[in-house]
């Protein structure tokens, strides 16, 4: 085996699984070579990870009909095999059941790391509606036991996974952070000014990306925005599609009385993303919990770590997951979901980042903690054991 080939697997595009893109980074900056094998981005694009990292796709798999998703993922396993043979990896990572099941194929001998960064049970009931999911679902819950090292986002579901499957062990938890050491990537304010209204410039920009849907609170959020009626702010949401949700949305948005403060947008390529982030000045992460749900009490969401790296404030509702950022001085968190109470949490955000020194307190938590180099320590030892075994 060549010491300095490791190969990573996930279904979900790394543009919408960013710690993927983290862990490669840190792992290339330990001067191996990374293959990312994934299937198409939502919004493909081109995007420059640097160096010794090369992310290969197969087809596209999320408008794909059953039959059609059933070749690429056979088309995935074989590339996946060949990519063993002809690379000779130190050691395969797998970031979600599809992966970990594929890896479980064709690793041989090759040490094989689930960082499952989705934690899904098989549900019965929703069988017939979704049957290849829960029932890969199954196989990864049934097999976990077989990966050579597991690890999950949160401490919550590394708990939860442990008593699911009866494991001897507690897996190892690898929270969901940015790659802290990114190279400077041009001058992103002029794809900002792109982006967003002139009449954006100056203001402090409120920022939420990733998937919108009810338990993530996005027209709560907008009307909560519509209700502080601060002409100093703005409001940028992405991934705004063509359903039921999203057209509510808008609809809300194009009657408020801050609509020419606001600007929803579809999904953006990853480079935008980053412009975006950059450019801001607070992160909206409003998932709740629900008192009657394992699930929403197991949040580990990508775009906290994302928002840190870049500097950004962070606005939340009041959880287990988020407290921890609020001990920080780092974070607002919102009493609720309901648009009221993240109405007042806007305010004390936007009050917030009037204080300089947050920016500072921010950077030393991201430096010190909050990041991909530190998080990834358990795989990066279990690497350096095995190439002391070598």
């Amino acid at each position: 085996m060549n010491k300095k080939n490791i190969l990573l697997l996930t279904l979900v595009h790394p543009d919408f699984l960013p710690p993927v893109y983290a862990a490669a980074q840190v792992l290339r900056d330990l001067q191996y070579n990374i293959h990312i094998l994934t299937f198409d981005s939502l919004v493909p694009s081109e995007f420059d990870l640097g160096d010794n990292i090369v992310l290969e796709t197969v087809g596209n798999h999320h408008s794909a009909g059953t039959f059609e998703r059933m070749k690429l993922r056979n088309k995935f396993t074989e590339l996946a095999k060949q990519l063993t043979i002809s690379n000779q990896p130190i050691a395969i990572i797998s970031f979600c059941p599809f992966s970990f099941d594929c890896g479980l194929k064709i690793k041989n001998n090759i040490p094989l790391i689930y960082i499952a960064l989705e934690i899904a049970d098989f549900v019965l009931p929703v069988f017939l509606r979704s049957p290849l999911s829960n029932y890969r679902n199954l196989l990864a819950l049934r097999n976990v036991r077989k990966a050579d090292l597991v690890a999950t986002p949160s401490i919550q579901r590394s708990a939860w996974l442990a008593g699911r499957c009866h494991l001897s062990f507690m897996p190892h938890t690898i929270l969901n952070t940015a790659y802290r050491n990114a190279r400077q990537e041009g001058d992103t304010l002029d794809i900002f000014k792109e982006l967003v209204p002139s009449t954006f410039s100056n203001k402090k920009i409120l920022l939420y990306t990733g998937a919108v849907n009810t338990d993530l609170c996005t027209l709560e959020l907008v009307q909560a925005f519509d209700q502080v009626n601060d002409q100093e702010s703005a409001l940028v949401i992405t991934g705004i599609k063509d359903n039921e949700y999203c057209n509510t949305i808008t609809a809300f948005v194009n009657q408020c009385a801050a609509k020419d403060r606001i600007k929803l947008f579809p999904y953006l390529t990853r480079r935008q993303m980053q412009a975006l982030q950059a450019n801001a000045h607070i992160g909206v992460c409003l998932a709740k919990e629900y008192p009657d749900s394992v699930k929403s009490k197991m949040m580990a969401p990508n775009k906290a770590g994302e928002y840190l790296s870049k500097g950004l404030y962070l606005l939340g509702v009041t959880s287990e997951y988020m407290r921890p950022f609020e001990m920080k001085d780092i974070a607002t968190l919102s009493a609720s979901a309901r648009p009221g109470d993240i109405c007042i949490g806007i305010k004390k955000a936007l009050a917030a980042i009037n204080d300089k020194e947050y920016k500072t307190r921010i950077s030393r938590f991201v430096e010190d903690y909050f990041c991909m180099e530190h998080q990834l320590k358990p795989v990066i030892q279990f690497l350096n054991n095995i190439a002391n075994m070598l």
